[in-house]
């Protein structure tokens, strides 16, 4: 399970929590739709696991969230207040910013706590049999 506490040191570096997928090829993108083979993806398989997607062909990082309500999200993988990652608080069904301001949003994206200047970026998704579908 992932926390957002990870510690000082990690803070000031903005360093997140949250790991890249374990497995390769787990996710594709064709310019629109990413597309994440969850059976791929162990990180997504447990009630507030998340994983982080990254590349060079994604407009932007990707973050990738089960919530404890057994529904998936998808954010832009950016915090509006300093550009840092974001991590899921575990048991909270909420984010929080890596960086020390631990800028705080719910799962709808919005700015619960901290400097943070506006909303982040979600993503309309569909489950697919195994695969999830971000629309970017």
């Amino acid at each position: 399970m992932l926390l957002a506490g990870c510690g000082f040191i990690e803070s000031i570096k903005g360093i997140p929590d949250t790991s890249l997928p374990q497995i390769e090829n787990a996710w594709s993108y064709d310019g629109s739709t990413l597309s994440l083979d969850l059976s791929r993806v162990p990180e997504i398989q447990s009630l507030g696991g998340a994983v982080r997607i990254e590349g060079e062909i994604l407009p932007d990082p990707i973050l990738v969230v089960l919530g404890e309500n057994g529904e998936y999200y998808a954010f832009k993988n950016v915090c509006t207040h300093g550009g840092r990652m974001i991590d899921p608080v575990a048991g909270t069904m909420t984010l929080q910013c890596c960086s020390a301001s631990k800028s705080t949003y719910d799962y709808g994206g919005n700015v619960l706590s901290g400097p943070a200047e506006g909303p982040l970026t979600s993503y309309p998704l569909t489950l697919d049999g195994d695969f999830l579908l971000v629309e970017i």
